[in-house]
C-alpha cells in the first residue's frame, strides 16, 4: 500500500491533467499520512491534524475546489508547487498530494533558520498559522483520536 502511495504521487507529477475526483478517490486518511511520511515533513502527526482540521475532515470547499488541504494562502516569497491562487487568495494545487509537497516546502522555510521542539513548532502554528483560538488543543484533540492511523509507519 505504501508503495503504491508513492507510485501514484509520482505519476502524477507527470501527468499535466488529470480527473480530480480520481484524485481524490485516494484520498483517505491512511494515504495522508503515509504521503506525509514519505515526504518527511516534520511532526508528521501535528500536520496530518492540521489536514483533518483545515478541511473539516476533508469535506471543505478549498479542498474540493482547489485540492489545499491546509487552507494554504498563495505565498509570495517561498517556493511553492501551486499553479494559481483563486478568487479568495488560496493556493490552487494540481493534486491533493501536491498541497501536502507545498505544505513541506512551506514548513522547510519557517524552519531553515531554527530547528524548533515539537511543542515549539505547535506553538508556533497555534500564534502564526491559525486564525482561530484553540487551534492547538483542537490539534491535539484530533491526534488523540486518530492514534490508530499514527500508528502505521511508512
Amino acid at each position: 500500500m505504501k508503495k503504491l502511495i508513492l507510485i501514484c504521487f509520482i505519476l502524477m507529477s507527470f501527468i499535466p491533467y488529470h480527473d480530480n475526483r480520481k484524485d481524490m478517490s485516494l484520498l483517505t486518511k491512511e494515504n495522508l499520512w503515509l504521503t506525509i511520511q514519505a515526504m518527511d515533513i516534520k511532526y508528521p502527526e501535528i500536520v496530518f491534524a492540521q489536514a483533518i482540521l483545515e478541511t473539516g475532515h476533508f469535506k471543505s470547499s478549498n479542498l474540493k475546489s482547489s485540492n489545499n488541504l491546509f487552507g494554504m494562502m498563495m505565498p509570495g516569497v517561498r517556493e511553492t508547487v501551486a499553479i494559481k491562487k483563486n478568487h479568495r487568495g488560496f493556493a490552487v494545487y494540481e493534486t491533493w498530494m501536491h498541497s501536502v509537497q507545498d505544505y513541506k516546502l512551506y514548513q522547510d522555510y519557517t524552519m531553515r533558520k531554527k530547528n524548533m521542539t515539537r511543542s515549539q513548532y505547535l506553538s508556533f502554528i497555534d500564534r502564526k498559522y491559525s486564525e482561530s483560538r484553540g487551534y492547538a488543543k483542537k490539534l491535539r484533540s484530533i491526534i488523540q483520536r486518530h492514534q490508530d492511523i499514527l500508528a502505521i509507519q511508512y
